[in-house]
């Protein structure tokens, strides 16, 4: 009977000595976003977005709830209803685009959540 223990001991410890070959980790916890907006407007490609100046994104988008520089980088953080939207401009330019939901998981739908900011912008 107590050599069953024991084995049972042993079984249990050297489990615990087993290693993953891949850390499994996850700032979001792996979930995706969810998009609900009371009004989503009309969805702004990324693709029109990247090389905006800021003229052009603050009539697009309105006032940013955040203007943080970071070196040679600005991080705007413009927000709606539904979403978080991140553009961070270099050089003058809107270089990069994310989009997050109030829960801060990402977005799949960068498209949707700058639509939804621009139909909400906020002015200064």
């Amino acid at each position: 009977m107590k050599s069953a223990v024991w084995i049972a001991c042993a079984a249990l410890l050297l489990a615990g000595c087993v290693a993953e070959s891949e850390p499994r980790y996850s700032l979001s916890g792996g979930e995706v976003g969810i998009f609900r907006s009371t009004n989503a407007g009309r969805p702004i490609p990324v693709s029109s977005i990247k090389g905006m100046d800021e003229r052009q994104l603050q009539a697009t988008f309105g006032a940013p709830v955040l203007d943080r520089k970071d070196g040679p980088t600005r991080a705007l953080r413009y927000q709606s209803d539904a979403c978080s939207l991140f553009v961070y401009v270099s050089s003058g330019k809107a270089q990069y685009t994310e989009a997050y939901d109030p829960q801060l998981r990402p977005l799949m739908s960068v498209d949707q959540c700058a639509g939804s900011v621009a139909a909400q912008k906020r002015t200064a």
